[in-house]
């Protein structure tokens, strides 16, 4: 009987050259892609998985950015160092000397990533108010993250870029000065070699797919959470390391969080075309209709997308596990929750508790500055996340877990029936925050804080160990960093060359 021969063994069934390779069909690496492609440069994309997307497919789509067009034409004055200031406000603590030089440059670049991004295409509404940011800087892609790829991969292919798709990059290719010269890749048509004239980018998102990588390195409230983007598996991360270069901040993250399923249903934004003329007209109608009228499709935004506030279980609700029980106290809900087997849980709260989730300050989810979720948004935005009963035993029937338990459970609380059940709900992750070690021209970098010659990283990857904490930063930094990082690698590029 044959037997099938490993990577190593299998032969090379090609070599093909470019003058830059991307690895990662995210925002980041197509962001770099087009970026070289449009200076002149022959660029080969591998991707594998099936389609283009990555992470930013995932994220609700905000991008914050200083100096933009629409902030001026709200006549909102803003200033790149205040943007520096104002993303540390968010943990001083915890972000002081992150990584202040690579901060910098994403507040100066934000404002023409943005332009950038609209000359491809791209259509914003906004800019929207998130505190510590003392102006408004969220800009909102219209109708959802979907336009990003969308509008980049076009780009992309108009400017001769070569996508592979289902093609997983095996290793580096290195010469003898550790010079990274190209990728071992593994496809559908075998084991390919691409060399790479000018250098390959990194843009492979982070590593929160990875449960190896997580136990390694996250803390372990973290490091068992279910993942959003499960085909996050750090792979650049382990490709860099494999040659040398520094990984930085790996057990850092801004979650786990508590989520929702996704509706049963796919949401009406969710299933418009993204027709760059219906986009363009779509944001035309968000930027003259007042924030009231847009509320009601931002809410059902809110009851899709948005983690539940961990004000209800200060107010008196309880985390309970697939069996019944109680969780902790509370104080630290989704670590509580990912270490349970299934990670999945409800939250119980009784009909006075929700009454109180009506009305400001108390809500359910949010959108900074645009809108709130009440406990009623959930009950007509998703019914099939709400369960109502009239005592303990019922619930327990209801949502199938054990009566005992959710009898001690209830016991052990301030709440009293009639009851109401929301969930099920999961401790997820949607990113780490771990990179390698980058330099401001976006070089991957060893532990001596030399680059490696030829590497470059974009993305989650390519963070540098700075710490992102706020909406639209991660976004703002994959478009930031991968539109630089496909300048760097072509900085005096001869367009005339093959």
């Amino acid at each position: 009987m044959d037997t099938i021969p490993s990577d190593e063994e299998r032969p090379v069934t090609n070599s093909d050259t470019y003058d830059v390779l991307v690895v990662g069909g995210g925002g980041a690496g197509l962001a770099a892609a087009v970026v070289a492609a449009e200076r002149g440069a022959s660029v080969a994309l591998v991707e594998r998985q099936d389609k283009l997307g990555g992470t930013t497919a995932y994220s609700v789509g905000s991008l914050t950015a200083a100096d933009t067009p629409l902030q001026r034409r709200k006549g909102i004055h803003d200033d790149p160092v205040e943007l520096v200031e104002d993303m540390w406000a968010f943990d001083p603590a915890l972000l002081h000397g992150d990584a202040p030089e690579l901060r910098r440059l994403y507040a100066v670049e934000s404002g023409r990533t943005y332009d950038w991004l609209v000359d491809h295409g791209v259509v914003f509404a906004g800019p929207y108010p998130e505190p510590p940011h003392r102006v408004p800087r969220m800009h909102n892609v219209i109708p959802n993250s979907r336009s990003y790829i969308a509008r980049l991969s076009s780009a992309a292919r108009r400017a001769g870029v070569q996508i592979r798709l289902r093609t997983e990059v095996t290793r580096l290719l290195t010469d003898g000065d550790a010079h990274v010269t190209g990728l071992e890749t593994s496809g559908p048509s075998g084991m390919s070699q691409l060399l790479a004239r000018r250098g390959v980018i990194l843009a492979s998102g982070d590593f929160s797919g990875n449960a190896t990588m997580r136990k390694e390195h996250l803390p372990e409230g973290a490091h068992r959470a279910i993942p959003i983007n499960e085909g996050a598996l750090g792979l650049g991360h382990q490709l860099a390391a494999e040659v040398g270069a520094q990984l930085v901040q790996m057990d850092q993250l801004f979650g786990p969080q508590l989520r929702f399923p996704p509706p049963p249903k796919t949401g009406f934004l969710d299933r418009l075309p993204l027709w760059q003329w219906l986009c363009r007209l779509e944001g035309m109608v968000v930027s003259l209709l007042p924030s009231a009228a847009l509320r009601p499709i931002v809410k059902s935004l809110l009851v899709s997308h948005m983690s539940p506030s961990n004000a209800l279980f200060d107010a008196g609700a309880v985390l309970v596990d697939g069996s019944g029980a109680r969780i902790g106290s509370e104080q630290a809900p989704a670590e509580e929750l990912s270490r349970r087997p299934d990670r999945r849980g409800f939250i119980v709260l009784d009909e006075t508790t929700a009454a109180e989730f009506e009305h400001e300050p108390n809500y359910i989810s949010t959108a900074p500055g645009i809108a709130f979720a009440y406990f009623s948004d959930y009950v007509r935005g998703r019914p099939d996340l709400i369960t109502r009963a009239p005592s303990v035993d019922t619930l327990a029937e209801a949502i199938g877990v054990n009566q005992h338990n959710l009898q001690d459970t209830i016991a052990s609380s301030i709440l009293r029936p009639p009851l109401v059940a929301m969930g099920p709900v999961f401790s997820m992750l949607t990113v780490t925050e771990g990179a390698l070690a980058v330099d401001t021209d976006l070089r991957v970098l060893r532990g001596d804080g030399s680059p490696i010659g030829g590497l470059y990283a974009a993305g989650g990857v390519g963070q540098g160990g700075m710490l992102l904490k706020g909406h639209g930063h991660h976004i703002g930094w994959a478009m930031t960093s991968g539109r630089l990082a496909g300048q760097a690698v072509t900085r005096n590029l001869n367009r005339g060359a093959s």
